[in-house]
């Protein structure tokens, strides 16, 4: 479900119709995380670290007002909920699969009943299928990439954040995480980044 936005009385109208007037309003911001408390959450538990830190991505940005907004047949829109749009693969394949999963449950709950869901998997696409209100995710686990871009940029009406990883790797006795973030500047501004990073952190360090 969305509800419109009044952009004539809407307190980011000049900015967004400033970065409106670009061909290309995206950018990336890329961040280290600290993925300790995940990498112990995940041993104790024996569950998966990719999805584990996809339903974290998801959670603070549906704690994020700026990260609901965006674009339907002309219209700026708020979802109320965003879900969860992923990438992936076993070690067995070669070939990649994308798979769109509500973002409901518990972390562990979200854990296990999406791993069912996508094991098994043979069609590119699976789950809810297209839609607007998600946050694309990939991992590209066997790099220590330091950013990474995204194809399929070139509609200035996308607005669904991409959020990519490559490999953990250990730092001073901690894991750490480079993460990159794609934004359209319409709606998404360094601000809302700097947030999304110090809550994602804040989220992985309350793991118990």
């Amino acid at each position: 479900m969305y509800r419109p936005i009044d952009v004539k009385n809407w307190d980011r109208r000049e900015i967004y119709e400033f970065y409106s007037t670009k061909r290309m309003p995206h950018y990336v911001v890329a961040a280290n995380v600290d993925v300790t408390k995940l990498l112990e959450y995940k041993r104790r538990n024996g569950i998966s670290f990719y999805l584990s830190l996809i339903y974290l991505v998801t959670e603070t940005l549906n704690s994020i007002e700026n990260f609901h907004l965006r674009i339907v047949d002309g219209q700026v829109v708020r979802f109320d909920r965003i879900e969860t749009n992923f990438t992936h693969k076993s070690a067995e394949e070669q070939l990649f699969h994308c798979y769109t999963a509500p973002f409901e449950g518990t972390l562990r709950e979200y854990v296990d009943k999406t791993s069912r869901a996508i094991d098994g998997q043979t069609t590119f696409f699976g789950g809810l299928g297209d839609i607007d209100n998600v946050v694309y995710c990939s991992c590209a686990p066997t790099l220590d990439a330091t950013a990474i871009s995204n194809p399929g940029m070139e509609n200035p009406d996308d607005a669904i954040p991409r959020v990519n990883w490559g490999k953990y790797i250990e730092c001073d006795g901690r894991w750490k995480l480079n993460i990159s973030f794609t934004a359209n500047h319409r709606f998404i501004d360094g601000y809302h980044i700097g947030l999304f990073f110090q809550r994602l952190q804040q989220l992985i360090d309350v793991l118990e």
